[in-house]
């Protein structure tokens, strides 16, 4: 049944790639407290897992929800080493970082 699991990966490509999840610059970022980093991210999952193209396909969005929420704190970090090393990094370099994110989860 090798089909399932490729269905889901297409699926979820789908959803990942059909809308851009991270609508945050470094610029932005930046100019955010620690605690509204975090609420950034959570916003940020919440919006890539329960939006209408999520609910559309058969992919396990709680676990991926879940497990993203465990590594909510290394996404800030990794966010703020990108900008780090510019801050003219655009939302295109966070949108890359929190999908590799993503797809670490859906394994």
């Amino acid at each position: 049944m090798l089909l399932r699991p490729i269905t889901r990966l297409v699926s979820l490509a789908l959803i990942l790639f059909a809308t851009p999840a991270a609508a945050i610059d470094c610029r932005t970022w930046g100019r955010l407290g620690p605690g509204q980093k975090e609420a950034a991210v959570y916003d940020l999952i919440e919006t890539s897992v329960s939006g209408s193209r999520g609910r559309q396909y058969q992919v396990n969005r709680g676990a991926i929800e879940r497990c993203l929420q465990r590594s909510a704190r290394n996404i800030v970090y990794d966010f703020d080493d990108t900008c780090a090393v510019s801050s003219r990094a655009g939302k295109q370099a966070l949108n890359t970082l929190f999908k590799n994110y993503v797809w670490t989860c859906v394994n």
